[in-house]
């Protein structure tokens, strides 16, 4: 037997999976490998998971379990010295299977039965080189010597089925068939057989090899409706239905890695690992989707007759009439001879399958393409409503008439008038008219006149007919009304606007920001690609909701322009894509359970060493304050739809919200603070699958200093310092008040007296003001006195001139009579003769002006005459010595004399300080 690159594994719960190779064990949670080695180095050619979910493994020599300790790693214990089989040479231990309890080892020289601690041995008779524990009943190839069936009470083992009844093959598989006393026996060179355990007679069934066909059977399994998967050495996977039938390329095997199977396993969820030449492939049944077609891009489908055709950017691809779409069903796609090239579109017209081609229209029969008419470039065709066996055929530069007569189609003539393309077509609701959508140059409304030969009128809308752009625009119906999907929305035609109008209900339903370049209506579902993303709503509900994950992983593989939905029923649906075609099944998406999400791994690192935590610790675990890094590792063994699976965590008390989905299977933290903490994570694949949610739980411990016994102590101090601060704060208030209020009041006198001193000086100011008018009133008085003075002075000199003119005037006079009256006037004027009682005046009404002036000279010296005084007031009133003169009846010299003596009385000893002596005199 070779030797496998990987050997047989089993599946432990929902946590991992167990492989066996050359170098040892490998167990993948779904996300991470860890690699186990048995004492020895030895290969591990089998394994096994009891119902308590021990793993046995088996290896040359070597014995033992592959147990997980509470950090979640494995490790290798060998059962060797429990069972006393440490002398034993046992060779490689090639199978281990479950029995009434017990554990049955197979190596080719002996059965090791194993029940608690104890081991029985039970040799062979030449080798044991196959076998099976079938519904409660164990059955071994013995080389030579047949099939045997184990007794497990008796310990022995009894002939079941002679090696000439099958052709004494070497047996690669027994498996239960659908009959309880009947197993599937499937030997190495292909050949199945019925065996009867009651009877213990054998029938021939089915035989996978042909003289074509040279192969080697390696291993088999059950699916879960009864066929069987028969894997080779060469032929990837044959599938073998309980009925017979035999299918050696059915589609879930055609993207195997590789020819050599070398093992197969069933899964618990009924899926299928398959052990290839230095590859491993899992076979997922329960995916929602599978490929159909992988050779070519597809822009079109047609489903036809029990025939799938294919419009491809590398021709027409079709099928075989049969069962289209059953389970397993495989697809042989044959290319149309001599048709090669872009193929816009494929379409059942009048019975006959139509594709619209780069190289011209054409009709296909029997695998065969046959051009209706000359011309090229053709993107579709469609019936003209009320012109049976007449269609309207759009091309690179405009429109054809085409007719079907009998079964002959002919290309009748080009519609004259319209000559761009016509990529995207749709009948409007008036007559003989139709919407024509150009890839870039927006959208034209065509009439036709009725006999088909020429275009009677166009309207061509762009970005200024309430299209917002005229990239991008197709047209379809929905729900019986013309709508056109762009780059900016849905809209309408209306009539009586002349105008696009934006689509109320779709754009509330479909993202007007996204580019919606498909819009399909089918059953009770509306079809979408939007974006490069496929989805569908119920077109009745009141609030439909987008259905889009069951598709994510089909987002940006369609051909834009060409998008492919072909509805099948109710809950299937074809997509055609720039990698081929595919299926999907909407009931496979609804009866899926959620799978688990399960965290295998959690460590931390403190001081430059690496520690595993529990994952199954009954309380939270406690991280030392000093931890540097925390990491955890996450995985979703169950994920086995779709294709990539993402995660998105959250540690409470760090993180506000989950994280953005991703590919990365781990997530570390640095340097937590003190704190309890629940770490999540939930897990979800390519086709919208949503995971459970996985948590743990755990602790940073606090330093000493950051213990609750500390915090009340840090509480404590606070407490006492705040008090303490705020008694100091206070006393500093009430210093700072007092001082406050002492300057308040310093302030407060300062002010009145600064206010009292305001009040002097303004009251200063005001004397001040007063005095100047006083010595101004005092000077104007002093003049008009001195004026008053000096006038009637002048008035004495005038009377003796007139006294001394009289005078002379009567010694000239003769006449007595005249002599008498001159006498009458002297006598006048003796009476009104002008004295000194005029200085006396001047004496008083000085003195009222100048206060006490007089008295104050003569308290200097009291010898002053009442002349000199009348010469000080004459002095101090600024009158010069010219008109003193007069006022006191001398000579000018006789004044400077005078003035000199007061001079010297008052002992004032220069002229120039004698006014302002006298000044000065009046205001002290």
């Amino acid at each position: 037997m070779p030797i496998p690159s990987f050997g047989p594994w089993q599946k432990i719960g929902m946590a991992s999976y167990f492989f066996g190779n050359n170098d040892g064990a490998l167990i993948f949670d779904g996300e991470h490998w860890q690699e186990i080695h048995l004492p020895n180095n030895s290969s591990v050619r089998s394994l096994y998971i009891d119902n308590n979910n021990t793993v046995y493994a088996g290896g040359y020599n070597e014995l033992g379990t592959l147990k997980k300790d509470a950090e979640g790693k494995y490790y290798y214990n060998s059962l060797m010295a429990d069972l006393k089989m440490d002398d034993k040479n046992l060779e490689n231990i090639w199978q281990i299977q479950p029995l009434d309890g017990a554990v049955i080892c197979r190596a080719f020289s002996e059965l090791i039965v194993i029940s608690g601690k104890s081991a029985a041995h039970i040799p062979a008779n030449n080798r044991f080189i196959y076998s099976n524990a079938v519904r409660g009943n164990y059955y071994v190839e013995d080389a030579n010597y047949g099939i045997m069936q184990l007794d497990l009470k008796k310990m022995q083992l009894s002939l079941l089925f002679r090696p000439e009844e099958y052709r004494n093959e070497e047996i690669a598989s027994i498996l239960p068939s659908e009959y309880p006393d009947v197993v599937t026996i499937i030997s190495r060179s292909g050949n199945c057989y019925f065996g009867n355990v009651r009877t213990h007679q054998i029938t021939s069934w089915v035989t996978l090899f042909n003289d074509n066909l040279k192969d080697q059977v390696t291993s088999a399994t059950t699916t879960q409706n009864g066929d069987y998967l028969v894997g080779t050495l060469s032929s990837k996977i044959i599938l073998v239905g309980k009925n017979g039938t035999v299918i050696k390329n059915a589609p879930a095997f055609s993207n195997m890695q590789n020819l050599s199977v070398h093992s197969l396993y069933r899964t618990k969820d009924n899926n299928i690992w398959a052990l290839l030449n230095n590859r491993l492939d899992f076979i997922d049944f329960h995916s929602p989707y599978s490929p159909i077609f992988n050779k070519a891009s597809v822009y079109d489908a047609l489903i036809h007759n029990g025939q799938i055709f294919l419009a491809t950017n590398q021709g027409i691809y079709h099928t075989d009439p049969q069962e289209i779409l059953s389970n397993n069903q495989p697809f042989e796609f044959k290319k149309v001879k001599n048709l090669h090239g872009q193929t816009w579109s494929i379409a059942l017209r009048d019975g006959d399958v139509i594709a619209g081609h780069d190289d011209g229209l054409f009709r296909i029969e029997n695998g065969l393409p046959y051009k209706i008419g000359t011309q090229n470039g053709f993107w579709k065709i469609i019936p003209i409503q009320g012109k049976p066996g007449f269609f309207l055929a759009s091309n690179y530069n405009g429109l054809y008439l085409v007719e079907k007569k009998g079964t002959t189609w002919s290309m009748l003539q080009k519609i004259s008038g319209f000559n761009e393309s016509a990529r995207d077509i749709l009948k409007a609701t008036e007559p003989n008219t139709y919407w024509v959508c150009h890839g870039y140059k927006g959208v034209y409304k065509v009439r036709i006149n009725e006999e088909y030969t020429r275009v009677n009128a166009i309207e061509h809308f762009t970005d200024k007919n309430g299209l917002l752009s005229p990239f991008n625009v197709n047209v379809t119906l929905w729900n019986n009304q013309i709508v056109f999907t762009t780059n900016t929305g849905i809209y309408t035609y209306d009539n009586t606007l002349k105008k696009f109008v934006p689509h109320q209900q779709l754009n509330a339903i479909l993202d007007k920001s996204k580019n919606t370049r498909k819009l399909l209506q089918y059953g009770d579902k509306t079809w979408y690609v939007q974006d490069d993303e496929a989805g569908y709503f119920f077109t009745k509900d009141q609030k439909p909701v987008l259905h889009s994950e069951l598709f994510a992983n089909m987002k940006g593989s369609f051909n834009r322009g060409m998008e492919c939905i072909i509805p099948l029923g109710e809950n299937k649906v074809i997509f055609g894509t720039t990698t081929g075609l595919y299926l999907y099944d909407l009931k496979k998406d609804n009866a899926i359970h959620q799978p688990t999400t399960l965290i295998t791994k959690a460590s931390f690192t403190s001081d430059l060493e690496s520690i595993y935590l529990p994952l199954d610790a009954k309380e939270k675990p406690e991280l030392p304050n000093k931890t540097d890094i925390l990491r955890f590792e996450f995985a979703a063994p169950k994920m086995g739809r779709g294709t990539t699976v993402q995660y998105s965590y959250m540690l409470e008390n760090t993180d506000l919200n989950w994280s953005a989905w991703q590919k990365t299977s781990y997530k570390e933290y640095t340097h937590l603070r003190p704190g309890s903490y629940v770490f999540k994570v939930r897990s979800r694949n390519a086709s919208g699958v949503m995971g459970s949610e996985a948590r743990y739980a755990f602790t940073i411990v606090p330093k000493w200093y950051q213990t609750n016994v500390a915090y009340i102590a840090y509480a404590a101090l606070s407490i006492g310092l705040i008090l303490l601060l705020i008694q100091t704060v206070k006393r500093k208030i009430e210093r700072e008040k007092l001082k406050s209020g002492l300057e308040a009041q310093k302030s407060k006198k300062l002010l009145e007296l600064e206010l009292e001193q305001l009040k002097l000086q303004r009251d200063k100011e005001e004397i001040h003001k007063d005095k100047l008018h006083l010595e101004e009133d005092i000077l104007t008085k002093s003049k008009e006195l001195a004026n008053y003075t000096m006038l009637l002075v002048k008035k004495k000199d005038i009377f003796s001139e007139m006294h001394y003119d009289l005078k002379e005037l009567k010694d000239l006079l003769k006449s007595e009579d005249s002599r008498k009256k001159i006498m009458e006037i002297f006598q006048k004027l003796n009476q009104h003769k002008i004295g000194e009682e005029y200085m006396e005046v001047f004496d008083v009404n000085f003195e009222k002006v100048h206060h006490n002036f007089f008295e104050k000279l003569k308290e200097i010296n009291p010898t002053l005459t009442k002349r000199e005084l009348r010469l000080c007031a004459f002095v101090k009133m600024n009158l010069t010595n010219k008109e003193i003169s007069p006022l006191l009846n001398i000579s000018t010299r006789g004044v400077e004399t005078a003035r000199y003596r007061v001079r010297k009385k008052l002992n004032v000893q220069q002229e120039d300080n004698f006014i302002s002596f006298l000044e000065q005199l009046s205001t002290m």
